[in-house]
């Protein structure tokens, strides 16, 4: 998938948290880059971007134009170190220790993307055209890429680990919802509500269908003449249904 909506956020823009925690800290975002991959003659699309917390701390965001998921990283420390990407096929299981802790991982997915556009300095070199080689792993809560990139000094191996973000923890973290809302959603919202116009059209032409009370239409103001069908009586007037067309009056 190509051409996908963006995430609503812009290079040099300052993020504010609404929410407590450690993690919820001011933000700076620093650089954007769309990565692309083609697969079976189908191209998929995702973003990176890096953020400098006021803290002095490096976040990562990463958006899937196809899952639609934003995924919040941060750099980390692997043991042991993960090096070569090679023998990390899919459904291989590893044990790391990420920040001292022990993880139990499985490899999701291995590709290699190429930088289509970048937005600003990111802290390594990212420029279009560039190969981006990574895994993603996940296990008990804990999502994992591992990124390997070649740059003037040569290859570079790094790890992140993070977790899935959706619409509170965005509101909670940056401020505002980032990722962008379904365009069905919207279309949907509109088919409801005219359906629901056309209910309340119907019973308003049932309610009035059934009302007995005098119309302009149906007004007579003067006595019927004999043979003219009764009259419909209300509480406090009798009207006189009328046809569109005179017959058998003077001048008709």
């Amino acid at each position: 998938m190509s051409g996908g909506r963006r995430l609503a956020l812009r290079v040099g823009e300052e993020l504010v948290a609404t929410g407590t925690g450690r993690d919820a800290v001011r933000t700076t975002v620093r650089a954007s880059a769309v990565v692309e991959m083609r697969e079976a003659g189908t191209t998929f699309t995702w973003e990176e971007w890096q953020l400098l917390g006021h803290d002095g701390s490096d976040v990562w965001l990463e958006y899937d134009h196809d899952e639609r998921e934003l995924t919040l990283y941060r750099p980390t420390e692997s043991v042991p170190p993960v090096v070569d990407l090679a023998g990390l096929h899919r459904g291989r299981q590893l044990d790391l220790r990420l920040d001292g802790r022990p993880h139990r991982l499985t490899v999701r997915e291995r590709g290699t993307g190429t930088v289509r556009s970048v937005e600003g300095t990111f802290a390594e070199p990212f420029v279009p055209g560039q190969q981006v080689e990574y895994a993603d792993l996940t296990g008990h809560g804990v999502v994992v890429s591992v990124e390997r990139t070649t740059g003037p000094l040569g290859p570079v191996t790094s790890v992140y680990a993070g977790r899935r973000l959706d619409v509170a923890e965005q509101t909670r973290l940056f401020g505002r919802r980032l990722t962008p809302r379904s365009r069905s959603g919207g279309v949907v919202a509109a088919v409801v509500g005219a359906f629901v116009l056309l209910l309340s059209f119907g019973a308003c032409q049932a309610s009035r269908a059934d009302d007995a009370s005098c119309t302009p239409r149906s007004v007579v103001t003067t006595a019927p003449a004999s043979g003219t069908p009764a009259p419909a009586t209300t509480d406090s007037t009798s009207c006189y249904r009328r046809t569109l067309y005179g017959g058998g009056g003077v001048g008709k």
